[in-house]
C-alpha cells in the first residue's frame, strides 16, 4: 500500500525486487525501496542494495523504507539503521508503522511468528510493546502512516527539482 501510494503520488512505478535488473539503472533518477521488517532485518533489502554501487556511480538518489509493526522512535530507527547495516550506505531512511494481519502470513512466517509469540509469553521481562504483539493472532493491526508517506514523496519531488535544475 505504501509503495503504491508514494509511486502514485510522483508518477512512480512500483516493482518487485526480484523483477529488477541493473540495466534499468539508467531509466530513473530516483529509486525507492520499501521491504517489511521481520526479526529486525528488513526483508530483501540485500537485493537493492546489490545495486548501490552502480546507482550511486550514475548518481542516483536511493531512499529505503522499511514497514513493521513496532512503534516509530529515534531508537528503533537507530537499530533498524544498525542491524541492516544501512549506516554503512548513502542512502535516506524513513521508517513507518504498518499494520499486521496474522490470517495472511504464509505457513512459514506463521511458524516463526507463533516461536516468537511463545517466547515473548514466557518473558517475564517482556517488554509492554512486546506483551501487546500477544493479541495479533486474532486481532489484525491497521495502521498508516500518512506523514511518514508525505514525507517520502516531500523528498522525491525535492530531488527531482535538483535533477532538473
Amino acid at each position: 500500500k505504501y509503495a503504491e501510494d508514494i509511486a502514485k503520488a510522483v508518477n512512480g512505478e512500483v516493482m518487485d525486487i526480484k523483477k529488477f535488473k541493473s540495466d534499468m539503472i539508467d531509466d530513473y533518477d530516483n529509486f525507492v525501496f520499501g521491504g517489511r521488517v521481520m526479526g529486525s532485518r528488513i526483508r530483501s533489502l540485500e537485493k537493492f542494495i546489490d545495486h548501490y554501487d552502480e546507482m550511486t556511480e550514475k548518481g542516483k538518489n536511493m531512499i529505503v523504507f522499511a514497514v513493521g509493526m513496532s512503534l516509530v522512535t529515534a531508537q528503533t530507527r537507530r537499530d533498524l539503521i544498525l542491524s541492516n547495516i544501512l549506516d554503512n550506505y548513502h542512502v535516506r531512511f524513513y521508517q513507518l508503522r504498518g499494520g499486521f494481519d496474522y490470517s495472511k502470513l504464509s505457513f512459514t512466517d506463521k511458524i516463526l511468528m507463533n516461536n516468537s509469540l511463545r517466547m515473548i509469553a514466557n518473558n517475564p521481562n517482556a517488554t509492554a510493546d512486546q506483551q501487546t504483539l500477544l493479541t495479533i493472532r486474532e486481532t489484525p493491526i491497521e495502521v498508516y502512516d500518512q506523514a511518514g508517506v508525505e514525507r517520502i514523496i516531500k523528498k522525491i519531488i525535492e530531488l527531482d527539482k535538483v535533477v532538473e535544475a
